[in-house]
């Protein structure tokens, strides 16, 4: 194939698609800091003392103290903070059998306030996960979407030749001038197409590596959905003889068990998440320890909830390699491995991501406005044109952007007013 090949399978992917990857592309970034976003939006949240990534808490404190102020709810989980300026996180089912979320303080362990279960986190990981539809459906959308991002990796590296070379070309990307001072209006938009060319090359060039991780990961999330899935039914198994029709509620005594146990067991592991299963009268423990790129479930500790003693578990870095592909995918493909400093950091590729898609976009208009037959046409115009091109491949992403947006309308935005 030629590189004018290569280029048209470019153009046709980033052009008549362009529309729901840029859709995705900025959920999906928006994703990353949207613990964030909650922060802004919910003052309880708001921490008035910073805790590190590794410092013990008080979890039974912790447990105690929902307890004691929320009576009536059901605690199903407590969280560590994603972010050092971030409260504990509580998981809790109202007697409507309703989840919502309760904040405290790391420290003194008073609650600070609530929050909405459907919160700006949950909203944009549904959104940009499955698009709000019935999960199947919509994680197949998306990850094929993934597929899309790897043939547009593929076809920008024929297109671009010798791409390695052009890392430093800074000097290329010269702003256009005044298109007012240049009276040929197909210069002018040669111009500019020429910058923003340069700039989509420069920024395509340093998030080479974040297009081929995001491709490669939203792929594996299709694979997962139809049956690649690494699956820990048969890791850990718990006996039900502690089971009974009672089912058990959190006690402080048993998570003070379980608390202890861990860090005499255990002395590096870094405890984020415990879960209360009741169904089951488990307590569940996920954190980190050895293992790198890793989600905390990989190293679950299982324990029961009447005495607390300890039933079985699983270590990150004894999984085989199919376990290790999947949970790497999450850290990998969101920027949760690590410092979270590494949020950002994907936030700011992301943002580049989205940046290209547009741009790619933009300077198609430019080159309908070079030709003769485009010269005299107005902005207007020129986007009816766009919108002609784009053909029958247009409707099926404005469908599924609609329906997404109907749905955030009913789920999200209505009970906030309501």
């Amino acid at each position: 194939m030629t590189q004018k090949d290569w280029f048209s399978l470019h153009h046709w992917a980033g052009f008549h698609l362009s529309l729901l990857l840029s859709f995705i592309l900025l959920t999906g970034t928006f994703a990353t800091i949207s613990t964030d976003i909650d922060w802004l939006a919910n003052p309880s949240i708001r921490a008035e003392k910073h805790i590190t990534q590794k410092q013990n808490l008080d979890w039974p404190a912790l447990l105690n103290s929902v307890n004691k102020n929320v009576p009536e709810a059901q605690i199903l989980s407590i969280h560590r903070p994603p972010m050092p300026w971030h409260n504990i996180e509580v998981i809790a089912r109202d007697s409507q059998g309703e989840r919502f979320r309760v904040y405290l303080d790391a420290y003194t362990h008073k609650i600070k306030g609530q929050g909405r279960w459907l919160n700006w986190q949950r909203l944009f990981r549904q959104v940009h996960r499955h698009l709000m539809l019935e999960t199947q459906l919509g994680i197949t959308i998306v990850g094929l979407f993934g597929l899309v991002m790897f043939f547009i990796f593929i076809t920008s590296i024929y297109t671009y030749r010798h791409w390695w070379r052009y890392f430093f070309s800074f000097k290329r990307i010269n702003w256009p001038s005044n298109s007012s001072q240049i009276k040929v209006k197909s210069k002018a938009a040669g111009k500019k197409r020429k910058f923003w060319s340069e700039l989509h090359k420069i920024v395509g060039l340093w998030s080479m590596w974040f297009l081929l991780v995001i491709s490669i990961t939203g792929v594996w999330y299709l694979i997962e959905r139809w049956g690649g899935a690494a699956r820990y039914d048969d890791i850990v198994k718990t006996t039900v003889a502690h089971q009974s029709e009672r089912h058990a509620q959190p006690s402080p005594l048993a998570l003070s068990n379980t608390i202890q146990y861990m860090r005499d067991n255990y002395p590096k592991y870094v405890i984020n998440q415990i879960r209360f299963i009741t169904k089951k009268n488990i307590i569940e423990i996920a954190g980190q320890e050895h293992a790198i790129l890793v989600r905390d479930r990989a190293n679950n500790k299982i324990f029961d909830a009447f005495s607390g003693d300890y039933l079985g578990g699983i270590k990150g870095e004894d999984l085989n390699w199919h376990f290790r592909i999947s949970e790497a995918a999450d850290p990998l493909h969101f920027g949760t491995f690590s410092n979270w400093v590494y949020r950002y950091v994907w936030f700011g590729f992301g943002l580049a991501l989205s940046l290209l898609s547009l741009t790619g976009v933009y300077m198609y208009l430019l080159r309908l406005r070079q030709t003769n037959a485009l010269i005299t046409l107005d902005n207007i115009s020129s986007l009816r044109i766009l919108w002609t091109k784009s053909h029958w491949v247009k409707w099926p992403s404005i469908a599924l952007i609609l329906a997404c947006s109907y749905l955030i309308i009913c789920d999200f935005l209505i009970p906030i007013i309501n």
